[in-house]
């Protein structure tokens, strides 16, 4: 065997062993839910999760494996909840989907409490986005992709992505702005794709003759020491979001340069509704639909900022459109291949002219509720594009104070 091809096997070896350190947490996820051994060898014949009545309903389907793991595993299995949320926390991390993460009690304590603009940590929202919907943000609808875009296509590893920043808060204070991602936290490796990428597209040129073995050599070789001090995409959010004490150091990513910054975890209060100098702040907490009504009250133009506005509440931005929008639907939301009129049921039949400045940290709720003010015609936007993720997403609580977030649709704008 040549040089060239034992370089080439090794570069698929390192590539399969960081995969593994990727793909890890979904792994141990699976964990959660059992499976394998003992359980395929059990009579489990007709436990067929269905809507067919002749078969056995879902929650007879759990009940039942529940009770075989309670029967047939080696130690005595004490505490059932923590089977029940096992499957949750599964069924949960099997959708693939970043908008759709289990946190613990620690982690969605803090997540509610960002709803409500109390920020830990760096004071900075933080998620798992994916590559592709960066790309498409960067690049102009209709512009032919890249042989790297293409290739990167295929690895769906969404980078750890800043999508709003408390101003005046730590983070902001070090620099730190909308867009840009993690590559390190203390010193150990976010795994991402553009590692990956940037390797195979190495590989190809080296084949063709465009680059040189020995340039791959040495990405092998980052690759490798990159592998062997990681954190995990989420383990590296909690560091950076859970807290109140501590330094972090963190190597950040903005449009491919490289910064680095050392950041002391605080509390840090966020956006709140305020209505001052002419400008409506409105990030879609509790209760800011009543702030709302009163802010508007008696006016015949109004300016709302919705900028730094990713986690504003579905809820909350549903009570806004009744106070500000007239009765209509405007849109749907897609859901399961089927669509849903957004619909205003009530409205205001009055409505002021409306100003929204928006940005790129106009995201989920806050980026619906621009396109129905919009749609509604009572609306212009003021600002560079928003995220391009018009996606509603809850949060959904568990009894022992951990919870989930879920993506329940996607906004489309009506066609005219």
């Amino acid at each position: 065997m040549n040089a060239t091809a034992k370089s080439f096997i090794s570069a698929g070896a390192l590539l399969a062993s960081a995969g593994a350190i990727l793909f890890g947490a979904r792994m141990r996820d699976g964990v959660d839910v059992g499976g394998g051994g003992p359980l395929q060898a059990a009579n489990v014949e007709g436990l067929v999760a269905s809507r067919d009545p002749r078969e056995v309903p879902e929650g007879d389907y759990f009940y039942e494996i529940s009770n075989l793991l309670k029967q047939r595993y080696v130690e005595p299995i004490k505490d059932e909840q923590k089977l029940a949320l096992g499957a949750v926390r599964g069924m949960v991390g099997s959708l693939g989907d970043p908008d759709c993460i289990y946190l613990d009690a620690s982690e969605f304590k803090v997540h509610r409490a960002m709803r409500q603009g109390r920020f830990e940590g760096i004071g900075a929202q933080l998620e798992l986005v994916d590559r592709s919907e960066a790309a498409k943000e960067a690049k102009p609808s209709g512009q032919p992709m890249s042989a790297e875009e293409i290739l990167a296509a295929g690895i769906r590893i969404p980078r750890l992505t800043v999508l709003a920043v408390v101003p005046g808060g730590p983070a902001d204070r070090a620099g730190v702005r909308t867009g840009d991602w993690v590559e390190f936290v203390d010193d150990h490796w976010v795994p991402n794709a553009e590692a990956v990428v940037a390797f195979r597209v190495l590989e190809q040129n080296v084949r063709n003759g465009k680059a040189k073995m020995e340039t791959l050599i040495k990405m092998r070789q980052e690759l490798r020491a990159k592998t062997k001090r990681t954190v995990l995409p989420l383990r590296a959010r909690s560091q950076l979001t859970i807290g109140l004490s501590g330094k972090v150091k963190v190597v950040w990513n903005r449009d491919g340069k490289q910064f680095t910054t050392e950041i002391v975890r605080s509390s840090s209060q966020g956006l709140t509704f305020s209505d001052s100098n002419g400008i409506i702040r409105l990030p879609l907490q509790s209760g800011d639909d009543d702030r709302l009504r009163e802010a508007i009250s008696g006016k015949d133009a109004v300016t709302i900022d919705l900028r730094q506005n990713a986690l504003g509440d579905p809820s909350v931005m549903q009570a806004c459109l009744e106070a500000l929008a007239p009765k209509g639907a405007y849109g749907a939301v897609s859901r399961a291949k089927r669509e849903f009129p957004l619909e205003v049921k009530v409205g205001n039949s009055h409505p002021p002219k409306v100003t929204l400045l928006v940005d790129k940290s106009t995201r989920g709720s806050a980026e619906v509720f621009a396109g129905v003010l919009t749609a509604a015609g009572i609306a212009t936007v003021s600002g560079g594009p928003m995220a391009g993720h018009s996606v509603l997403i809850e949060d959904v609580p568990l009894p022992d104070g951990s919870g989930y977030t879920l993506a329940v649709g996607e906004y489309k704008v009506k066609s005219k």
